[in-house]
C-alpha cells in the first residue's frame, strides 16, 4: 500500500525529471555531498584540534559552543551545517522534506516555548534528575500536559529519559536542556524570539493582506504591523508595538518581566557576536582624547563599560529606558572605582529632545527594529543638542546588498545559512515593526532625511560581516 506521500507524486515523475531540471550547475548528489561532508568533517575536526578547541559533544556537559574567534573555523562549519542540510534533503526528497517541515516546525517551536516560559530548565536538577510529578509541581502544570511536552522535547534532544519508554522513567538535562538552564540570556533569547515574535510572525499573511495586498511597497506604518493586527485588542493586553510590551506586560513584581528578559537576551547576543569588540573597533576613540558619549538604549551598560576600560579618557553616559536601571546598578556596583566615576546612567526615552551635549552618541542595533519614520525622528531628537563636529556613529546589521553595493553575485559568496540566519531577522522584524533590515545606503539616506546637516563620513562594511558601522557627523 502506498504511503500519504507516495500518492502525491505525479506519475512518472523521474522520466522526464532531467528535461525539466537542465541547469548549468551541477547539481547535488548523495555521494557527491557524502564526500564533501567527510572531507569537510575531517577538516573541521582537525582544525578544531590545532587551535584547542573543545568540540561539542552529546554528554550534558559538553561545552555550549565552539569558543574561538577564528573566522575560517566559523566558515567551515557553516559549510558543514549546509551541505548536512542539503543531505538531509536529498535524502528525504522534496515532498516529504516539505511535508516533515509544515509538520513538526510549529509544534517544535511550541514545544520549546512552553518549555522556556514555565522554566521547565529550574524544575530537573543539572546533576540528578527528577520525576514527571516533581516536574508537574514545580511548573504548576497538570502532569498529563507536562508528560506530553517532555515526550516531544525529547524527540528534539532537549532533555533526556533515564529509562526511554518506561513508565518508571525519570528526566534528566541532556546537552542541549543543560545550557538553557545555565544561561538567563539563552532562555531570553528563546523568550524573545518565539514568545513575543512568534505569534505575530504566523499572523503575517492576514497582516499583509490586510495593510500591503495590491500596494507597490510594504506599509511602513508601525501600527499596521502583524504584531499590532494581534494584539490591538487582546484578551492578554492592548499593546501598541513590541516595546510597549515588553515595558508593561505583568503586574505588580512581575510588571516588565519581559523588559529583564530582553536585557539579558542582549547581554547575551552582544557576547556571542563579540559586539564588545566591534564597537570599540567602529572608531578611533583614542583620537578623541578626553571626551563624552552617549550610549543611546545601551541597555545594562556592557559596551560602555568596555570602552570605558580601553580608553581611560572617555567619560560615558548610559541611557535607557527606566526598568533597565537595576540591571545596569548592579552592573555598575561591581566596578573598580575609577569605572565607576566615568560611566553613569540617565533614564532617557529615545524619541525625546536629547538632553546631553556629546562629542559621539553611540547607536547600537537599535535603527533597525524601526520602520524609516522613527529612525528620522530618533535621529532629530539629536539635534538640540548636537555641537558642530559631534559623531553619530550607528553599529547595525547589513541587509541584502542593493544595486551598486556588491549586487547578487557578491552576496552569493556568503554561504546559504548565513543569508538564512539574515533573512529570517528581515522576516521577525517585518512581523513586529513593518521595516526591514537596511543595506548601508538606506542608512545614508536615513541621516539625509533626519537633516542634510548630518555628513555620512565613513562606513564599515565586510561583504561577510553581520555588522556595519556607519560614521555621521554634524555640520550645523
Amino acid at each position: 500500500m502506498e504511503s500519504p506521500l507516495e500518492a502525491q507524486q505525479p506519475p512518472a515523475y523521474g522520466a522526464h525529471q532531467a528535461d525539466m531540471t537542465e541547469t548549468t550547475e551541477e547539481q547535488p548528489t548523495l555521494n557527491g555531498l557524502a564526500k564533501k561532508i567527510q572531507k569537510l568533517t575531517q577538516n573541521l575536526t582537525e582544525s578544531l584540534e590545532k587551535n584547542g578547541v573543545a568540540p561539542c559533544t552529546f554528554a550534558v556537559n559538553s561545552p555550549a559552543t565552539y569558543s574561538t574567534d577564528s573566522p575560517e573555523i566559523f566558515m567551515m562549519r557553516q559549510t558543514l551545517i549546509e551541505n548536512l542540510q542539503d543531505m538531509i534533503y536529498l535524502v528525504q526528497g522534496p515532498n516529504e522534506s516539505i511535508f516533515n517541515y509544515a509538520h513538526s516546525v510549529i509544534p517544535d517551536a511550541a514545544c520549546l516555548n512552553i518549555l522556556n516560559y514555565f522554566n521547565f530548565w529550574d524544575a530537573v536538577p543539572l546533576d540528578g534528575s527528577a520525576s514527571y510529578t516533581e516536574i508537574s509541581k514545580h511548573v504548576n502544570l497538570p502532569q498529563d500536559v507536562v508528560e506530553r511536552i517532555l515526550k516531544h522535547a525529547t524527540s528534539l534532544r532537549i532533555f533526556s529519559e533515564t529509562e526511554p519508554g518506561k513508565r518508571t522513567t525519570r528526566i534528566q538535562h541532556s546537552f542541549r536542556s543543560a545550557p538553557l538552564a545555565r544561561s538567563k540570556g539563552l532562555q531570553g533569547l528563546v523568550a524573545t524570539t518565539l514568545d513575543v515574535a512568534g505569534a505575530p510572525m504566523m499572523a503575517m499573511p492576514q497582516a499583509l493582506e490586510k495593510y500591503s495586498s495590491g500596494k507597490p511597497e510594504l506599509t511602513g506604518d508601525i501600527n499596521e504591523t502583524a504584531f499590532a493586527l494581534l494584539h490591538h485588542d487582546d484578551a492578554y493586553g492592548k499593546f501598541a508595538n513590541t516595546w510597549d510590551m515588553l515595558e508593561h506586560d505583568g503586574a505588580g513584581s512581575k510588571k516588565g518581566w519581559r523588559q529583564r528578559q530582553f536585557t539579558d537576551f542582549m547581554e547575551y547576543i552582544k557576547e556571542i557576536f563579540s559586539l564588545e569588540d566591534v564597537v570599540s573597533d567602529s572608531f578611533d576613540w583614542g583620537s578623541l582624547g578626553s571626551a563624552t558619549v552617549v550610549d543611546i538604549a545601551g541597555s545594562a551598560g556592557v559596551d560602555a563599560f568596555h570602552l570605558a576600560t580601553k580608553f581611560p579618557a572617555l567619560r560615558i553616559t548610559v541611557q535607557d529606558l527606566p526598568q533597565v536601571a537595576p540591571v545596569f546598578q548592579k552592573n555598575h556596583a561591581a566596578l573598580e572605582e575609577d569605572l565607576r566615576s566615568r560611566v553613569s546612567f540617565v533614564e532617557h526615552d529615545m524619541f525625546d529632545p536629547q538632553p546631553i551635549s556629546a562629542d559621539v552618541y553611540l547607536i547600537k542595533q537599535i535603527l533597525h527594529d524601526w520602520p524609516d519614520a522613527e529612525a528620522v525622528k530618533l535621529l532629530r531628537a539629536l539635534i538640540p543638542a548636537l555641537r558642530p563636529g559631534a559623531r553619530v556613529i550607528l553599529v547595525e546589521y547589513i541587509g541584502s546588498k542593493e544595486d551598486g553595493e556588491g549586487g547578487e553575485e557578491e552576496e552569493e559568496e556568503v554561504p546559504r545559512i548565513l543569508r538564512g540566519m539574515g533573512s529570517a531577522t528581515d522576516l521577525r522584524i517585518m512581523a513586529l515593526f513593518n521595516t526591514k533590515e537596511r543595506p548601508v545606503s538606506a542608512w545614508r539616506r536615513i541621516f539625509t532625511e533626519a537633516d542634510e546637516r548630518f555628513e555620512v563620513k565613513d562606513v564599515k562594511a565586510e561583504k561577510t560581516a553581520f555588522y556595519a558601522v556607519v560614521e555621521a557627523v554634524w555640520r550645523g
